[in-house]
């Protein structure tokens, strides 16, 4: 009697302690394999050149792809001169024009943009065009960048531009505001 008990004990005692080794092991599994799967890229697609970023979040990297900000560079960056990589940071103020109501800052944050601070206009002479000129030219445009066709006052007059990829950093030296019938700039900001 003492053999027929014993032996159904055994049995289900072993089962108890063969499941629980086994769920042990595939969960210690699974976990590993959760642990690679984010913390490593399969070397294959890094030599692609896959950023796991751009899958997960392709709006922060193309953000980090053409900005200077954040710590990344882009390729693009990278590749500058060094007049171009000296031209970012660059900051200058527009001549101010009380006629206008013209005045603000311009600083060049990267190889592609324009940030524009404190930027005021009163509306008076319709719709303003911003572009990129030569200093020793500043009748020939070499971009338009933006155009503003109300009144804006100075808080909320803190905009982006983007320089069009076709012109680089060296090929201009001022941000020109233009009005709509005169061939000559109403205020400049020069980057020198």
């Amino acid at each position: 009697m003492m053999k027929k008990i014993l032996v159904p004990i055994f049995l289900v005692l072993a089962l108890v302690l063969t499941g629980c080794s086994n769920k042990s092991a595939t969960t210690t599994t699974e976990q590993n394999l959760g642990e690679r799967e984010i913390s490593e890229v399969d070397p294959w697609l890094k030599s692609k050149g896959f950023v796991r970023e751009q899958l997960t979040d392709p709006a922060l990297y193309s953000y980090n792809k053409t900005s200077s900000l954040g710590g990344s560079f882009s390729s693009q960056e990278s590749n500058l001169s060094a007049l171009e990589q000296k031209k970012i940071g660059a900051t200058s103020n527009f001549a101010k024009s009380t006629k206008l109501g013209l005045q603000g800052t311009a600083k060049i944050t990267a190889y592609n943009k324009i940030a524009i601070s404190s930027f005021s206009y009163n509306g008076s002479c319709g719709a303003i065009i911003l572009a990129l000129t030569m200093s020793n030219d500043a009748k020939r445009h070499l971009a338009d960048l933006k155009t503003i066709s109300t009144a804006i006052s100075t808080d909320n007059g803190n905009f982006e531009l983007t320089i069009p990829s076709n012109i680089s950093l060296i090929q201009f030296d001022a941000l020109s505001i233009f009005c709509p019938n005169d061939e000559k700039a109403v205020s400049t900001a020069p980057f020198k």
